[in-house]
């Protein structure tokens, strides 16, 4: 997978990147801090074969997944997968 984009998010004193990734007719959108995912949460978008996935590279569908891994680390989304597996 190819990294075709990183987005700097700051969250209770913390600096994340949401990167964006490119390969196989998949987008893949990750939160990472400190050069680690932040949680278990991978966003996706699958592309049929026949089309170009980087023509979604910058439309406001990827913006919006972009808001959602963002939404996933201020809504603690990941603390409360874990606390109902624990």
């Amino acid at each position: 997978m190819e990294l075709m984009k990183k987005i700097p998010f700051s969250f209770e004193d913390k600096t994340y990147e949401i990167r964006i990734y490119l390969g196989d007719n998949t987008i893949n959108v990750v939160a990472f801090y400190r050069n680690y995912p932040v949680n278990g949460f991978r966003h996706h978008i699958k592309i049929a074969g026949r089309h170009d996935p980087e023509k979604v590279l910058n439309t406001a569908v990827l913006d919006e997944i972009v808001d959602i891994s963002k939404d996933d680390i201020v809504k603690k989304r990941w603390d409360k997968v874990m606390s109902a597996v624990q």
